[in-house]
């Protein structure tokens, strides 16, 4: 009951720390923008002006172009410089609140919280101790916690990459009926005209914005190159190589060049369906077969050697939790595996 009592403690605690943070975002907010615009703007700055010289300053801030690579690619609202600065802040308010609350609770706490095996003694209280190494445990949560939104942003950074080169035949298509005007209004055409289920439409649109406002060439390969790259096949590289060259040369032979991608995405799209269609019962297996023979054995050994037996060897022994562990991992590898070889990206190879 006062492990209860002191869980809700927390609760209330990060409660508190969410309307903090529903007070303090307004007040920072213009703060935020200002920032990650100047950022933005200086690191563009020296991109355009010393192209290749500034990589020793790329060195020194690569998370935050890291940060802004996979913000670009999975945040529809992606502003340049700001959605990193809100991402930031965001992690480092999500790590100070849990670390505090943790902290504040340890030390409310009437003796000293220990930890063994959960199958066994589980949480258990010991007399009051002093707490000064009461910080590493909300210190090791906070961490985790922290580190969550960027898990989740780089799994949607991989998914959007699968999706995305699906999504660029679409691209592809639309923008083969605007050839007759200039680069920058293709590219804001064909975004005007995809669906919000295309996760290219908002990286299309930033391309556009790039084409129609930049101030010299190395400012528009860069962001040429950036939306190839977030994508990560031979079809974008090549359609937007096909993209600076008409901007260069103008735009008469890029309808004839398009379909021709176009063509060529449409019968790797076929391959790769037809090779799908016939490992389909291997990638099922690989998705769900080492599941049902987990179960099996697993009732096989509890129905042999009684269940009361079989738990105490398995979670009570640490040969069994080591095994428990390798059969986990196990099966998590072949699931990602299986997922990734159930839908290819769509490319050469």
């Amino acid at each position: 009951m006062e492990l209860l009592f002191y869980m809700l403690r927390v609760a209330f605690h990060l409660l508190i720390a969410g309307g903090l943070w529903l007070l303090v975002k307004p007040l920072i907010e213009r703060h935020l923008r200002q920032l990650g615009q100047k950022i933005d703007l200086g690191m563009s700055l020296r991109i355009s002006l010393f192209g290749k010289k500034v990589s020793s300053n790329k060195k020194r801030r690569w998370l935050y172009r890291h940060l802004d690579d996979l913000l670009y690619f999975v945040h529809r609202k992606y502003e340049p410089g700001i959605s990193v600065m809100r991402f930031s802040i965001r992690t480092l308010f999500l790590f100070s609140a849990i670390f505090i609350s943790g902290l504040l609770t340890l030390r409310e706490l009437p003796g000293h919280l220990s930890f063994s095996n959960p199958f066994l003694e589980g949480i258990s209280f010991d007399d009051r101790l002093p707490v000064q190494g009461a910080w590493r445990f909300p210190l090791f949560v906070a961490m985790i916690a922290a580190s969550v939104p960027y898990l989740r942003l780089r799994y949607g950074y991989t998914q959007r990459k699968v999706r995305g080169s699906y999504d660029l035949l679409d691209v592809i298509k639309i923008a083969a009926k605007f050839t007759h005007l200039s680069v920058d209004s293709i590219l804001s055409k064909t975004a005007d005209l995809l669906t919000e289920e295309n996760v290219l439409k908002t990286a299309l649109r930033l391309m556009g914005a790039a084409f129609a406002n930049y101030s010299n060439e190395r400012e528009l390969t860069y962001e040429a190159e950036r939306f190839a790259r977030a994508i990560g096949t031979t079809f974008a590289v090549e359609f937007v190589s096909d993209l600076l060259y008409c901007e260069k040369e103008g735009t008469r032979y890029l309808k004839n060049t398009l379909m021709m991608l176009s063509r060529s995405m449409e019968q790797q799209r076929e391959t790769i369906l037809t090779v799908k269609a016939g490992s389909r019962d291997a990638i099922s297996l690989g998705l769900y077969g080492n599941l049902v023979v987990l179960v099996s054995s697993v009732g096989t050994f509890i129905y042999m050697l009684k269940p009361d037996v079989y738990f105490k060897l398995q979670f009570q022994t640490s040969v069994g939790l080591t095994f428990l562990m390798v059969i986990i991992s196990g099966l998590f590898i072949s699931f990602m595996i299986s997922t990734i070889l159930a839908r290819p990206k769509l490319d050469y190879h």
